[in-house]
Parts: structure tokens; C-alpha cells; sequence
């Protein structure tokens, strides 16, 4: 009995420790498992932390590598914007006409591709300000009607460039004035009608812009753009919207874009609390529409839409004012940007007063008055907030404005501190004008009524009327495209006198087989052709032109010579100017034995190639009223010296 119960007992104490010990092992097991769970954990959140701290820095690399490249690109651009401005602005007098033409048809050129290149600069920008959060609205009120002048006359021009039509409906009952953030929905609008313009190589594009609501004081406004172009696949809406993809890369190989503008204008829509969508059969073409909320300012309806069509019409510059008293300083390390803004503001007539450095420009405002300040914001040693904050301590309230070719930051961070505002890179000579002119005292400045300037003549002198039955010419439209009457009658006489030179280039490039600057000269005259309004040669230039640039000999052989032969047909229809220009009726009708005396000297003159001698008889000629044959001889020996053709002059004296 005894040894039953011990044996029990062995067996209960068994028990007992196997449990123990199974309790011992699940409870080392689970600290075990909470040890290696903790430490996977910890290195999982650190691997998280450290990608997140990567990440990060990318990001910061990101937006340091976008804010330096707009200022090193935007810079040299500044510069090249700038001169070239300054260019198109210098005075025409006494140089060659036909080399003066060629100039401003490269110099236009040269603003083309600047505006192009800036952006897509812009773009990059955007995009970057987008991601970052830093881009708010800037809501402000403005004129209904107006927007869309701004937006249609832009797009005009190209679509005439491209012949494509370009039919714009606007619904007559929009409000005349509306508060919203006008900025962002024109570079929406303006974004899907330059892409309709740029992937519709036939036909035309709509804008259809109309109220499709009305709430209280809010109304939905829907901008729709319809074109006929290449359309879009089924299976690439998805990606319609994706930044930096550009769809069907081998159809659209030769069109330029970053590929970010449609990403660009979708966000922008969605931050506005609007909509933008797609509609597209692959082929045939594609409507895009925005539709988005705007608050109503003056519900009057717009009425009937009456389009402006004066972008590419500007006119000579003419100044906002003059200031010959008021004294400015501009700072800036690169000498090149102190030579634009000087060049942009010389016709103001301000003295400009520069500094290539922070020190240097505190040591002029010791010295001297200025009634205001354009100061570089990055520049070495003293950066641009470092010196305005001692020329605050010298003079604290002189306006100093911020120069930045960083658009990334911001007016609000400029104004907090301590500038009253900025402006970007490339420097827009309007708005650089209107800044300084808010800031200078009333008594100091001469204010230009410009449309005075621009149009000294209001309408076309009598001896001119003939113009308006030249078969080739549109006066009205010639007028628009050069800026003015005065200007017309000067772009006509610049026209003429070009004939002979740009006809002998274009038929010796031709002949010699050199097509590409065969190109460029057609490309030239199809702009000399728009600007006095002849359109159809204009557009015969330009099929010459892309089939130069597509290198189809085919085309420029059947073509070159009928498209001369009517070229120099405005020979015949413009000659009357020639009597026109030398025409004046105050003069004094010169004696014939005068006129007999100058003719021989310059048979003696011209063979010796004396300039000065030619010159000097011209010019006394030029004194009196000339018979009209004899008028048209000494214009054309005018043109000759003014490019020193003395083989023409040789047979110029054999028709006297």
C-alpha cells in the first residue's frame, strides 16, 4: 500500500514538472518571439524612416535642382529676350532696307523660339510648385470679355500661320464681370487650343465657351475645344493626364512639348474645384472640356462677342512715360542683365544708375537719391535680402523691388521680406514700366498718350487712296499687321525696295540646290508678305517653306518660278510709290537745266564710285519736287547707295 502511494506521488511530482517546464519553454518562446518581433519591427521602421529621410532628400535635391535651373536658365534668357527687344526697337533710319527687313524677320524669329523655350521652363516650374503644395489660387475680379479676347487673339495667329479655321462661340448671356482666378483658367483655355493647333495638321478647331448654370452669385462656366485633328487611341485616355508622358511618340515625333501641360491644366482645374475631361475618336479629332464655378461680380450679359485681333499688331514701342529727373538703381552681378534693363528703360528717358553687388550698391544710396530700386536676389557674398536689409536701415522708404529668375517663390515671400514686390526673368518691359511709373512722383513724370504716338495718321493720305484697288493687298488687314498707317506705308515701301535683293537670293539658292537657305529666305518673305496684308503670296511662301523644311524638290521645281513671277508683279502695282515717297507739294519745282547739271555730275561720279559726291546730288535733288519719271530714277539711285550697288548704278546711268 505504501509503495502505491509513494509511486503516486513520483507520478503527480512528473507532472508537475513537465508542466513547468512547458510553461518555462512557451514563456521563453514568447519572449523570444517579442524580442525578434520588437527588433523586426524597429528594423522595419527604420529601413521606413530611412527611405522616407531618402525620399525626402530627393525631394529637396528636386526642388533646389528646379529653383537653381530657373535661375540659370531664366537668366541667359533675360538677356537674349532683352537685346533682342532692344533690337526690334532700334531706329531704321539711313540703314539698307533690305537688310533691315531680314533683321526684324530674325528678330522676330528669335522672340518666337524665346517664348517657347520660357515655357517650357514654365512647365517644369509649375509642375514642381504643384507637388510641393505651394500652389494656391490668386483670385481676383475681372472683365468676362476681355479674357477671352486675350485668349482668341493669341490663337489667331496661329492658326493663320498653320491655315487652319478657327471658329469661336461665345454665349451671350455670360456675366459681363466675374471674381475667380483668371490666370489659371486662361492657361488652361490657352493650353488646349495651342495643343488643337499643334495635332491638327488640316481643318480647324472650335472654342465653344457658354454658362451652363446659375446659382445666386455663382454661375458654372464650360469651355469646350473641338478640332479636326489626329485624335486620340481608346487605350491612351488613361494616360491623357499623365505628367511627362506624351502619347503616340512616333506619329508626334516632330511636335515639341515637355508633355506636361494637359497634367498641369487637370490639376489646375481641381484645384479650382472644376473638371476637365476628354472626349476623342482616334482620327478624327477630339473635344476637351473645362467645366468650373465662378462667383458673379455684374451679372449683365456680355452680348454679341466682338473679337480684337491685335496681337501681332503692337506698333512701334512707345514708352508709358517720361522721367528724364527720376533716378533709378539696378543691381545685379551679371553685367549683361544691367545692360537690358538700361537698354528696356532708354526710351524712358530715367537715369539709370547700376551696381554689380550689394556692397557697391550701398555705397550709391549713401551718396545719392534714388526714387527706386531694382534689386537681383541671388547674387555672391550680399545676396539680395541682405542688402535690402541695410539700405532699409539708410533709407527705409524707398521702393526696392526683388529681380528673380526663380518663379518658383513666390510675391508673399518677397513682401515678408521687407521688398513691395518683384519681378520675374525675362523682364517684361510693361510691366517694368508700370511698376516705376506707380512709384514716381506725379511731378516728375510726362505721361505718353499712346494711340496718339502709335497713329499719327488716322487714315490714308489722298495720294495713297490707289492702294486700296491693288489686286494682292488687304489695306485693313496690312494696317492691323503693321501697326498703323504710318508703319503700313513704311513696311510697303520696305516691301518694294526688297524685290530685286530677296528675288536674286531666293532664284540663286534655288538654282544652286542650297534649300536650306532657300528656305529661310521664303520663310522670311512669308513674313514681309502678312505684314502688308498680302495674304495670298504670304501663304504661297509658306508652302514653299515646308516643303523646303520636308526637302520635296518636287514641289519648289513646279512651283519656284510662278511663285517669283508673282512676286515681282508688286513691282508693276507698287511702283506708284516711288512718286508717293518723293512727292511733296511745298516744294519748289526743280529748273531744268538743274536737273540737267545733277544728271551729267553723277554720270561723272558714279563710274569713280565716289560716295560722298553721289550722296551730296541726291540729296540736293531730294530738295526740290521732281517730275514723276524723274522721281522714280532718283528713288531707285537712293536704294542703290544705300547698299552700295554700284553695278546697279553702272546701269542705272545707261537708262538717263
Amino acid at each position: 500500500m505504501n509503495d502505491l502511494t509513494g509511486l503516486g506521488s513520483t507520478d503527480h511530482l512528473s507532472i508537475i514538472n513537465i508542466l513547468f517546464l512547458i510553461l518555462i519553454a512557451i514563456l521563453g518562446g514568447l519572449i523570444v518571439w517579442l524580442i525578434m518581433r520588437s527588433t523586426v519591427i524597429k528594423r522595419q521602421y527604420e529601413e521606413i524612416r530611412k527611405a522616407k529621410e531618402e525620399a525626402e532628400r530627393a525631394y529637396t535635391s528636386k526642388s533646389r535642382f528646379l529653383a537653381n535651373m530657373s535661375h540659370e536658365i531664366r537668366t541667359p534668357i533675360n538677356t537674349i529676350m532683352g537685346m533682342n527687344e532692344m533690337a526690334i526697337r532700334e531706329d531704321a533710319r539711313g540703314v539698307p532696307k533690305d537688310y533691315f527687313i531680314s533683321m526684324m524677320n530674325y528678330a522676330f524669329d528669335i522672340r518666337n523660339a524665346s517664348e517657347s523655350l520660357l515655357g517650357l521652363i514654365n512647365d517644369l516650374l509649375d509642375i514642381s510648385k504643384i507637388e510641393s503644395g505651394k500652389m494656391h489660387l490668386v483670385e481676383q475680379e475681372y472683365d468676362t470679355q476681355d479674357m477671352l479676347r486675350s485668349i482668341v487673339s493669341m490663337i489667331r495667329v496661329r492658326t493663320v500661320e498653320k491655315e487652319l479655321t478657327f471658329e469661336v462661340v461665345i454665349d451671350e448671356v455670360m456675366p459681363k464681370r466675374l471674381y475667380g482666378d483668371m490666370g489659371k483658367i486662361k492657361q488652361i483655355v490657352l493650353n488646349l487650343l495651342t495643343n488643337a493647333v499643334k495635332y491638327t495638321p488640316r481643318g480647324g478647331l472650335i472654342l465653344n465657351v457658354s454658362m451652363e448654370s446659375r446659382e445666386n452669385d455663382v454661375c458654372t462656366l464650360c469651355f469646350a475645344v473641338k478640332d479636326t485633328g489626329i485624335g486620340i487611341k481608346e487605350e491612351d485616355m488613361g494616360r491623357l493626364f499623365t505628367a511627362y508622358d506624351r502619347l503616340d511618340e512616333e506619329k508626334n515625333a516632330e511636335i515639341q512639348g515637355t508633355g506636361l501641360g494637359l497634367d498641369i491644366s487637370n490639376r489646375f482645374a481641381e484645384l479650382m474645384g472644376g473638371q476637365l475631361w476628354c472626349e476623342s475618336t482616334y482620327g478624327e479629332g477630339s473635344e476637351f472640356f473645362l467645366s468650373l464655378g465662378q462667383k458673379i461680380v455684374d451679372a449683365t450679359p456680355i452680348g454679341i462677342f466682338i473679337e480684337h485681333d491685335d496681337i501681332g499688331a503692337k506698333g512701334p514701342y512707345v514708352p508709358h512715360f517720361i522721367a528724364p529727373d527720376a533716378d533709378i538703381l539696378v543691381v545685379d552681378d551679371n553685367p549683361l542683365n544691367l545692360s537690358v534693363i538700361k537698354g528696356l528703360l532708354k526710351a524712358t528717358r530715367v537715369f539709370v544708375t547700376t551696381a554689380l553687388s550689394g556692397e557697391e550698391a550701398i555705397d550709391k544710396i549713401k551718396d545719392n537719391h534714388f526714387d527706386f530700386v531694382l534689386l537681383d536676389h541671388m547674387m555672391p557674398e550680399m545676396d539680395g535680402i541682405e542688402t535690402l536689409e541695410k539700405i532699409r536701415e539708410i533709407e527705409p522708404d524707398i521702393p526696392v523691388y526683388a529681380l528673380t529668375a526663380n518663379s518658383t517663390t513666390g510675391e508673399d515671400f518677397y513682401l515678408s521680406k521687407g521688398f513691395d514686390g518683384y519681378l520675374s526673368k525675362p523682364v517684361d518691359t510693361e510691366v517694368l514700366e508700370k511698376v516705376i511709373l506707380k512709384y514716381l512722383p506725379e511731378e516728375m513724370v510726362e505721361v505718353i498718350d499712346r494711340d496718339e504716338v502709335v497713329e499719327e495718321l488716322k487714315e490714308l493720305p489722298e495720294n495713297m487712296l490707289w492702294i486700296n484697288e491693288t489686286e494682292g493687298i488687304d489695306v485693313d488687314e496690312g494696317i492691323k499687321n503693321s501697326g498703323g498707317i504710318g508703319s503700313f506705308i513704311f513696311a510697303l515701301e520696305l516691301f518694294l525696295d526688297t524685290i530685286d535683293s530677296n528675288t536674286k537670293v531666293i532664284r540663286d539658292s534655288y538654282e544652286e540646290g542650297n534649300i536650306r537657305l532657300y528656305t529661310i529666305k521664303v520663310h522670311s518673305l512669308k513674313s514681309s508678305c502678312r505684314i502688308i496684308g498680302a495674304r495670298e503670296l504670304s501663304e504661297y511662301a509658306l508652302k514653299l517653306e515646308k516643303a523646303g523644311k520636308r526637302n520635296d524638290i518636287a514641289f519648289i521645281d513646279a512651283n519656284n518660278d510662278i511663285f517669283l513671277a508673282e512676286y515681282e508683279a508688286y513691282k508693276e502695282k507698287l511702283k506708284s510709290l516711288k512718286v508717293v515717297v518723293s512727292d511733296d507739294e511745298d516744294k519748289e519745282l526743280i529748273p531744268a537745266d538743274e536737273l540737267e547739271d545733277a544728271y551729267a555730275t553723277l554720270k561723272e561720279m558714279i563710274p569713280l564710285m565716289d560716295y560722298d559726291a553721289v550722296s551730296m546730288v541726291v540729296d540736293g535733288l531730294m530738295e526740290y519736287k521732281l517730275p514723276d519719271d524723274d522721281a522714280i530714277k532718283i528713288y531707285d539711285l537712293s536704294k542703290m547707295l544705300k547698299i552700295f550697288d554700284w553695278d546697279a548704278m553702272e546701269e542705272w546711268i545707261k537708262n538717263v
